[in-house]
């Protein structure tokens, strides 16, 4: 009750004072969304990193590896995961963003595609993350405080608290308040989750001691389970109908929550910080040293130590070493934990506030909207997007948690039409639209949200949550890529736009491979594979006993599992190295990007059509709260 709050207010004075600061560089409202498209590239790799990682690498990650032990080695090779995405997208997009002046992923999709559905569902990922997703970690931090403070403070209390801190430099700052403090909290939450790594060794003798421990556990039939991956796959209805066998870690469990986490650096989240940025020259040093580097090593090494440690010795999770550490110095790391929350937390309702504002309301329903009244409006709606998300923090947790786990392999399906803009010339629009149309159908009916909806309705099905033991985000993906195929191949002779024709032209001439890049592909296709394969995939099952002796000692001192997963830590860093610069797909490019120019057109009166939108919209809403109403009575619910 002394530290905390001294931390917290000094916490929250340095965030207004750069909100303030931001607010100064912007004029108020001129850059607000964008920062001008003036933030330094080490800002960026910076606010990605920490971004991508936020609070979940060390709230869930470790608690994770403390309740199952090691049978999901995907945990360890997080840093990876998440970096590919960025090699492969963030140049290219770009690039795009640059020539055509775009500012968002709404934006880039309704000029590329000319596709309002991509839009909204872009739009509602970017909500799911601001509201629910940040919302879990912040109600994680808000017990934190309760029990930090002996119950002193309310969960009620510390939730309102913590919110109003991070509206605050959100719409004080908009997005230049989000990348100037995004790199000092990606730096706090790389300090804290160093400082539960070091303490959770000391509170146990030290790695040789934990070690130890964790090899009683081995020792112990009941516990042997949690050193192992338990199979390729398991033929399970899911979670909720059949029980996996031993557990239900699996190489394609590891693989889907791969791709689950892939999810990312394809959201509207990670694409806008690459929008705002100078240029590209950080990304491939952000991707490979930062991202999959520093912040990679520290889930491979800081994380697992923590959860490891909390696996010998449950007291040791981080709620218990915040309660049992000095209090200047816990009040010190849950400030760190806190800021790695509010770092994603903030770009996500700067995200999702500009999409709901900029890319819907004002081109369907107010079209001669002025940039000021655009910017308040925005901040009105941050401000509601927080109220939501501290009430069901609050009053329903249940159902954030049931949202929450949405958001990433909804993001995932964004991969098709990504695609479709950077690499794969031959997508279509129907097909990308179609494609994360069904894949959004394959993550619903595998997550506890759409099978709690058709249950509601009286439709039960015969799987619960990652049948076959495989994520919901694979589940979508194999759907919506097998549509997107079929699709391209029947409407190969559909157009695209002018913006789109001229993203395609700007692309090809701008990034042509080079002859010595070329002939390096096949080897970039087999080491990439193989990493996959080992790291993620089918392959885990030799990280059982790669490193198991004869005897059943650890001849690396550590669990044959962990010592797989550090070494292809390293391989995947070789892996995003060798991409982002052998392979140019990262790397930087020289020269100004001049703006395309497209031919005037006649702008038209559309104040008549809006208004009648409004009033459908109006009505829509009424009819459908009304229908839930009824519906709701009707099945006593």
């Amino acid at each position: 009750m002394i530290w905390l709050p001294l931390y917290g207010l000094f916490y929250a004075a340095v965030t207004l004072y750069w909100a303030r600061v931001a607010a100064y560089e912007n004029r108020n409202f001129e850059s607000y969304f964008s920062a001008g498209h003036s933030i330094a590239p080490w800002v960026s790799a910076l606010v990605i990193a920490g971004a991508s990682l936020s609070g979940w690498a060390l709230l869930d990650g470790a608690a994770r590896i403390g309740a199952g032990g090691f049978g999901l080695p995907v945990l360890l090779q997080a840093g990876i995961a998440l970096a590919l995405p960025g090699v492969f997208f963030f140049k290219r997009l770009w690039l795009i963003g640059q020539r055509l002046r775009l500012s968002s992923l709404n934006e880039m999709l309704r000029a590329y595609y000319g596709s309002e559905f991509l839009v909204v569902f872009a739009t509602i990922v970017a909500v799911l993350f601001a509201v629910a997703f940040a919302g879990l970690q912040l109600a994680a931090l808000s017990r934190l405080v309760v029990l930090l403070t002996a119950g002193e403070v309310s969960m009620p209390v510390a939730a309102t608290l913590l919110a109003l801190v991070l509206f605050g430099y959100v719409v004080i700052g908009g997005m230049r308040a989000v990348g100037y403090l995004g790199a000092v909290q990606a730096m706090l939450a790389a300090t804290a989750i160093a400082g539960f790594a070091g303490f959770s060794l000391i509170s146990l003798g030290g790695f040789g001691a934990l070690n130890s421990g964790l090899a009683a556990l081995a020792a112990d039939p009941a516990k042997a389970g949690a050193f192992i991956v338990s199979g390729v796959v398991q033929f399970t209805a899911g979670a909720g109908r059949e029980a996996a066998a031993l557990h239900d870690g699996t190489a394609v469990a590891s693989l889907s929550i791969a791709f689950a986490l892939m999810g990312f650096q394809a959201s509207p989240l990670a694409i806008k910080i690459v929008l705002s940025t100078r240029n590209p020259r950080g990304i491939a040093a952000g991707q490979t040293w930062v991202m999959a580097g520093a912040f990679g090593g520290l889930i491979a090494l800081c994380v697992a130590c923590i959860g490891a440690a909390a696996l010998v010795r449950p007291d040791l999770g981080v709620s218990g070493l915040l309660a049992s550490l000095s209090p200047w110095f816990g009040a010190w790391l849950f400030i760190g934990l806190l800021a790695g929350v509010q770092l994603m937390a903030g770009l996500a309702l700067i995200t999702a506030g500009e999409a709901l504002v900029r890319n819907l309301y004002k081109p369907w329903f107010h079209g001669r909207l002025e940039r000021r009244d655009t910017v308040n409006l925005t901040r009105i709606v941050i401000g509601l997007l927080t109220l939501a998300s501290v009430l069901m923090q609050v009053l329903t947790p249940m159902t954030l948690t049931v949202l929450a786990s949405l958001a990433l392999p909804l993001a995932f399906q964004l991969w098709t039409p990504l695609l479709g803009i950077t690499w794969l010339r031959w997508i279509t629009r129907p097909a990308a639209v179609t494609g994360v149309g069904f894949g959004i159908a394959g993550v619903l009916l595998t997550e506890p949200f759409g099978i709690a909806v058709l249950s509601f309705f009286g439709l039960d099905l015969p799987w619960g949550r990652a049948p076959w033991t495989i994520h919901s985000a694979a589940w979508g993906m194999a759907v919506n890529l097998t549509v997107t195929l079929l699709v391209s191949a029947f409407t190969q002779r559909r157009g695209f736009g002018e913006q789109a024709l001229e993203a395609r032209r700007f692309l090809l001439e701008t990034v042509r491979s080079r002859p010595r890049v070329m002939a390096l592909r096949s080897t970039a296709w087999s080491i990439a594979l193989a990493w996959f394969f080992l790291a993620v995939g089918p392959g885990l099952i030799f990280g059982n006993y790669a490193f198991l002796g004869t005897d059943g000692a650890w001849p690396l001192g550590m669990p044959s599992l962990w010592g797989w997963g550090l070494l292809f830590w390293v391989a995947g860093l070789g892996l995003v190295w060798f991409l982002s610069y052998k392979m140019e797909m990262a790397s930087p490019l020289a020269g100004e990007v001049p703006a395309y120019e497209p031919p005037p057109r006649l702008r038209i009166d559309q104040r008549q059509r809006e208004a009648e939108r409004l009033w459908a919209l109006a009505i829509t809403a009424t009819v459908g709260f009304g229908l839930v109403v009824l519906t709701a009575l009707a099945f006593g619910r």
